[in-house]
């Protein structure tokens, strides 16, 4: 009866594993929009993006990101958060670009400056 019990938690543990979908890590960067924006649809726009982002849903999170851009195009999370989808899609320069608009915009945000991932794309 023992040998079910952790035939049934391996069961259960690999089962939550294949619904990942292959997510990334927690540590995959990405940034919510900031809580006092006063462009409400494009700060749901970014966050839903976020929230398939960390699922490792990249070209969902894409599309997000990209309405949110649309409904504030001076979006610096935004265009952080469409270069670490495109990178994770293999869009290499895209991810630059889109990194080399949120860095312009948001040069006060060290979330944004200080990201390593930015870093790497602007180094290039």
């Amino acid at each position: 009866m023992k040998q079910l019990g952790h035939l049934v938690t391996v069961v259960v543990l690999l089962g939550a594993v294949a619904c990942s979908g292959g997510a990334p890590t927690p540590q995959t960067p990405s940034l919510m929009s900031p809580a006092d924006m006063s462009n409400k649809e494009a700060a749901a726009k970014n966050n839903e993006g976020v929230d398939h982002l960390v699922q490792g849903h990249y070209d969902v999170s894409e599309k997000y990101f990209r309405d949110a851009i649309a409904a504030k195009n001076n979006f610096a999370e935004a265009y952080f958060n469409l270069g670490v989808a495109l990178d994770g899609m293999g869009k290499h320069q895209e991810a630059t670009n889109a990194f080399t608009q949120a860095k312009e915009l948001g040069s006060n945000n060290p979330k944004i400056t200080g990201s390593e991932i930015l870093k790497k794309h602007l180094a290039m």
